[in-house]
Parts: C-alpha cells; sequence; structure tokens
C-alpha cells in the first residue's frame, strides 16, 4: 500500500546519507500517511508516535510506517468482537480482529484491558499475528504512564523454542521498557498461551510512577537516514490537512 520513489538505485554513501528532521516533522508525515490509507484521526496520532519514537529509538521509523501501512485500511470500522474466558482467578478476554488493521487491533486490546476496576488485574488477548512489535514499544510506555499501572504484553512465536524467544512479555519499570521470557506473577493466571500465534495485553494492579513527560521524544532534531526521510514525506502528500 505504501509509495515508492522510483530512479536508479542509490549507491551505499547515498543510502546512508543523513540529514537533521525535527520529530514534529516526522510525527506530522507519519499521520498524514496513515490518514491517507485510511486510519481515523486517533489511529494516526496514535501510529504516528510510535513511528517517531521508533526512529528515535532504532532509526526505524520508515520500517514500522510501513508495517503499519500494510493492512485493509478501506474495511469500515466495527465494534470489537470480544468473548469472555473465565478461568481460576480472573476472566480472559479474546478479542476477534477479522482482519481488521493491527494498529486499531492493538489499541482496542490496550482499552479493553484497562477497563477493570482499581486494584483488579485484567488480559485481553488476540490471534492476530500481525502486530510489529515496534509498535508495543511506545504504546505500553505511554498507556503506563497514563494509567499508573503496570502493562505486560505478552507474544507468542509458534514454532519457536524458548531459546529462541518463543514467549516474550514487555514490560515497564522506572520508565524504561523491559523485555523478558518469564510474566509478572499477577499475570500467570492467564497462562497458558495458546498454541499459535497470540498477543495478550495484561493490565496489572501493580501502581507504576512513570509520568506522561518522560515519555515524550525530546524536541531535538533527529538524525534520519535522507532516503527514508524522502520516502516518508512523499507519502505523507496524499493528505492534506485543511486550513482551518
Amino acid at each position: 500500500m505504501s509509495d515508492t520513489i522510483t530512479g536508479p538505485a542509490p549507491d551505499r554513501q547515498q543510502k546512508d546519507r543523513t540529514i537533521a528532521v525535527q520529530p514534529r516533522e516526522i510525527k506530522e508525515a507519519a499521520f498524514r500517511t496513515l490518514c491517507a490509507a485510511g486510519a481515523d484521526p486517533l489511529e494516526a496520532q496514535e501510529g504516528a508516535l510510535a513511528v517517531l519514537r521508533a526512529e528515535a529509538d532504532a532509526h526505524a521509523g520508515l520500517r514500522l510506517l510501513q508495517q503499519l501501512l500494510d493492512a485493509d485500511w478501506a474495511a469500515p470500522v466495527r465494534p470489537a468482537a470480544v468473548t469472555d474466558v473465565p478461568r481460576a482467578a480472573g476472566t480472559l478476554r479474546e478479542l476477534d480482529p477479522a482482519g481488521q488493521p493491527p494498529l486499531r487491533t492493538a489499541l482496542q486490546l490496550l482499552d479493553l484491558a484497562a477497563d477493570t476496576p482499581e486494584g483488579g488485574t485484567a488480559a485481553t488477548r488476540t490471534t492476530d499475528a500481525g502486530i510489529p512489535g515496534l509498535l508495543w514499544n511506545d504504546l505500553v510506555l505511554r498507556h503506563t504512564a497514563s494509567l499508573q499501572r503496570r502493562i505486560a504484553i505478552a507474544t507468542t512465536n509458534p514454532g519457536a523454542t524458548p531459546d529462541d524467544g518463543a514467549t516474550c512479555y514487555l514490560t515497564v519499570r522506572d520508565g524504561e521498557l523491559s523485555a523478558t521470557p518469564t510474566p509478572a506473577p499477577a499475570a500467570v493466571i492467564f497462562m497458558p498461551q495458546p498454541a499459535g500465534a497470540s498477543t495478550t495485553v495484561m493490565v496489572l494492579p501493580e501502581p507504576v510512577h512513570t509520568t506522561p513527560e518522560t515519555t515524550n521524544i525530546a524536541p531535538k532534531p533527529l538524525k534520519v537516514r535522507e532516503q527514508e526521510w524522502q520516502t516518508m514525506y512523499q507519502m505523507s502528500r496524499k493528505y492534506l490537512v485543511p486550513d482551518a
């Protein structure tokens, strides 16, 4: 679904050349691109912030944006189809993504898991295997700061052994992301994971002290690969924001 800039293949030096780009420009380009694809403004804003963090942390903003675009954004938005699965110590909510864009599924998982009384534990799970791992880095940081509660993301990869990272648990402690091969004790009640690929979002009663301010990207220019920035900028031209 993404646009590409055609022309002669660049040499290695040109491909690796970097330029300074303001974070707000990266966020705006990603936002416009997602809106042009069919995301609603809220979804596009969430995706754009994740693209910015991916670029700031790992020079992977364009890669994440292309992964978010690789979906059927033309499909109409529909209510989340959820089935409650009772367990010994709580209820696991199963979300049926029905082919919707992974960004939308990820946001629905977070919203459903956050809908639990203070002091309780909640979990939502989907068998959608298409949610990009880079997307969770930003969503977990910002939603942890917003809820002031610990969030754990568990993903499984069928066919892999535990040593290959078959299961990974992503959490936030003291404002820092961490990935571990074992879950938090409170999350064990919702395991084991199914045999196929799955993603589980757990909101735990453990309070955290991460503030929204600490999750912001510093407002200073980022060194971005020029070719990748040109590609992202070109993609964003398909959506023009009307004058206020």
